[in-house]
């Protein structure tokens, strides 16, 4: 059960939209699979460059994704739809077993 992702803003205060946002896509994982244990987002903020880094534990194991975008939303939506291929990937080798 995935509760609010853990979420870290480097070199700068991320807004209260921003943090909304990041909740509500990364919960969006969950309808994927439902075995998420926890979610951590790192935000990074390099001279006009952002820079999501996306973490899920799951069961014996983490999954991480990383995305640029020219916003932190859009680099954050780009982070979590690469998770989402992970995640697919992840189930399916579960059900191989």
């Amino acid at each position: 059960m995935l509760q609010q992702p853990r979420i870290t803003a480097r070199q700068f205060d991320a807004p209260d939209g921003l943090r909304a946002h990041i909740a509500k896509q990364v919960g969006s994982l969950e309808r994927v699979y439902d075995g998420i244990h926890d979610a951590h987002v790192v935000l990074h903020q390099d001279a006009g460059a952002k820079r999501a880094e996306l973490a899920l534990r799951v069961y014996r194991q983490t999954l991480t994704s990383t995305a640029d975008g020219s916003t932190h939303e859009s680099a954050v939506d780009e982070a979590v739809r690469q998770m989402r291929r992970r995640v697919l990937r992840y189930k399916a080798r579960l059900r191989k077993k």
